[in-house]
């Protein structure tokens, strides 16, 4: 009988061991905001958690597919798909250094996002359950993971942009005007004598070329962040300060590309006759490239504040309707240029061939791809 009674006791153990015991769940606390129909479509599902109490316990996690969670506004992970997931409590405190409070706010952030599709559980699990983790969540090293400064230097770039754009319209509101007028692509203006700019190394002209190439540098260092080749990654790390010494040294390399441009447009122009018509050739598809890239940076912007996950997509959509569209004025300028030289087509289509197309899609491939 004694020894029955051990057995029974011993069975009663080794049971109790495999069963999780909760110390606090988290589910009737969590919160939904649900996003705007404009400026902020992502729905937040937020809850006060405590991370250090018991710290031998782990917080088990259940998050829908295509969210990400973040923990005192820090990004923690991005879940594919639905993710189950346990961490222990001291692990969280040494990989975000979070100092000693009461609680701290874990969120999950997703479109179209319910409450019910979120899980906060605190406690202890049993090993039998710690093997839906490691087999659901691949790819999440705490050990390799690393803050970016990236998200905070396009912010400050952009609002840089809209500074310079802001002088710029104080300085010469008039060149402004004309310069973003998108009807002037249709028209001839550029290629007469009465043109608003006629000279190239001029304050204004000087000035919009360093804003247009600010943006180029800023959509670039975006490109490569988020769907660049590894060999330009290099460009998009590192801490905030030398994100901005990448983005100015790269918007003066672009100007001193532009000047090189410019007289090589002189040269052709002189080789093939056409006089002054080498401003009128730059600035016309300078113009389309200005428009279009400010458009580009306004989808970038917005998809980066509201749905990153969609960034990449949006970003490579954008650089192919971007050569589409630089394609589509080079047509343009030589239909418009066709009433306005003294010899024949097919010499003014090698012109356009030798100044433009060659160089752009020998570009537009190693870009592209």
């Amino acid at each position: 009988m004694y020894r029955l009674y051990s057995i029974l006791v011993i069975f009663l153990f080794v049971s109790m061991g495999g069963v999780a015991q909760v110390l606090e769940n988290y589910d009737g606390h969590i919160q939904l905001n649900e996003g705007s129909k404009w400026l902020n479509k992502i729905d937040k599902a937020s809850v006060k958690i405590d991370v250090f109490s018991f710290p031998k316990s782990s917080i088990k996690l259940k998050v829908p597919g295509e969210s990400t969670v973040l923990l005192d506004e820090k990004v923690w992970l991005y879940a594919p798909k639905d993710t189950v997931i346990e961490v222990k409590v001291s692990h969280l405190q040494e990989v975000f250094s979070l100092g000693y409070k009461e609680s701290h706010e874990l969120a999950v952030l997703k479109d179209g996002l319910d409450v019910g599709q979120v899980s906060v559980v605190k406690g202890f699990f049993p090993k039998q359950e710690e093997l839906v983790k490691e087999e659901k969540v691949t790819g999440l090293d705490f050990s390799k993971r690393g803050q970016s400064a990236f998200d905070d230097f396009f912010i400050l770039g952009s609002v840089i942009i809209l500074f310079l754009f802001a002088i710029f319209k104080i300085m010469f509101p008039q060149v402004l005007g004309f310069i973003i007028r998108p009807q002037t692509v249709f028209s001839a203006e550029d290629f007469s004598d009465t043109g608003s700019l006629q000279k190239f190394f001029s304050l204004d002209v000087i000035f919009y070329i360093l804003l247009v190439n600010h943006v180029i540098a800023l959509v670039a260092m975006l490109f490569m962040k988020e769907g660049g080749s590894d060999s330009f990654s290099v460009f998009v790390k590192g801490d905030i300060n030398a994100l901005f010494f990448n983005w100015f040294s790269g918007a003066i390399l672009l100007t001193l590309v532009a000047v090189i441009k410019f007289l090589f447009l002189k040269i052709m122009v002189f080789i093939f006759g056409l006089q002054k018509f080498d401003f009128a050739h730059f600035f016309y598809l300078l113009r389309i490239v200005s428009i279009s890239l400010f458009v580009i940076l306004g989808i970038g912007i917005y998809f980066f504040l509201n749905d990153q996950s969609s960034l990449q997509n949006v970003i490579e959509y954008s650089l192919i309707g971007f050569f589409w569209a630089y394609l589509l004025g080079v047509g343009m300028m030589f239909l418009i240029m066709l009433n306005r030289v003294p010899f024949k087509n097919y010499h003014l289509f090698a012109y356009i061939c030798t100044a433009e197309l060659i160089p752009f899609l020998i570009l537009s491939k190693l870009v592209i791809g």
